[in-house]
């Protein structure tokens, strides 16, 4: 059982097992290959896939922490920062790992944060918040997940199931795991050495009615709940349950403005040409 006391050892002794995205990392390992690649395009891909991603931001932080700079956000910076040689080592690494590409509600999970990401970076670019930024954070918002299918698959199946009926995930995960998703991923994007703002915003992305702290934790908690208002992807599982009005409020979002119209219809359109 994981305990407030024994999460951060728990979450440090579970990132060594994480899997990654498969078809993100043959692209990526791909590319590598070939020496025409360019850093910035093998970057952009890589943003796709949370594992990777984080290891590039991990490694990029450490080096910028031993000269007392700020955590980069953006993974060409980072990716530019280490070099192609780390770049392959981290994606090699990653896949290593056993990616549950047959367990069930392993497609969605991943889909589902590509679109939390796309819509949150397109509340972002409305709100005057770093787009990027949103991006990643959102990418990266259910690691905790991810850790959950490692600890048991089967338990973990089960409460995604029962909480599809009425959206009690978080209370579920809890009450077997000892921990929920938000919590986990937290604590491993702390372990990974993610800025600060990128662990609190995957910790409040289920907040109802807390998120009183940086603009990037409500944008991505807004967008959690627009996914699943937008159907996207598709899903019976998608209903909106909840939504922070003061998320919503910090954002300064009007619903009825011609603005919000359009950025639903580029979030759908967006989202759908990713899976061409």
């Amino acid at each position: 059982m994981l305990t407030p006391q024994n999460l951060a050892a728990e979450v440090a002794r579970l990132a060594q097992d994480l899997p990654p995205f498969p078809k993100v990392v043959m692209r990526l390992l791909d590319m590598l290959q070939d020496d025409n690649t360019s850093l910035e395009a093998l970057a952009h891909l890589a943003s796709h896939d949370a594992v990777i991603l984080s290891g590039l931001l991990a490694k990029a932080n450490q080096i910028r922490h031993i000269n007392a700079q700020p955590d980069v956000h953006d993974p060409f910076v980072a990716a530019s920062l280490i070099g192609f040689d780390q770049v392959r080592s981290i994606v090699a690494t990653a896949g290593m790992h056993k990616f549950l590409a047959e367990e069930k509600g392993a497609t969605f999970l991943f889909l589902h944060s590509r679109a939390v990401a796309i819509v949150a970076q397109e509340l972002a670019t409305m709100c005057g918040i770093s787009s990027e930024k949103a991006y990643v954070a959102s990418i990266l918002h259910d690691i905790g997940q991810l850790c959950l299918h490692i600890l048991d698959p089967g338990a973990f199946e089960e409460i995604y199931q029962q909480s599809a009926i009425d959206g009690r995930l978080v209370e579920r995960e809890a009450a077997v795991f000892g921990q929920d998703h938000t919590e986990i991923g937290a604590a491993l994007a702390r372990h990974w050495q993610l800025p600060e703002d990128f662990v609190e915003a995957i910790r409040a992305h289920h907040d109802d009615d807390g998120v009183t702290g940086s603009p990037l934790q409500a944008v991505v908690n807004v967008a959690e709940s627009l996914v699943r208002a937008l159907d996207i992807p598709p899903s019976p599982k998608n209903r909106l349950t909840r939504l922070n009005s003061r998320a919503v409020a910090a954002l300064g979002i009007d619903w009825h403005s011609q603005e919000m119209s359009d950025c639903f219809g580029r979030c759908r359109a967006r989202f759908h040409q990713t899976l061409d």
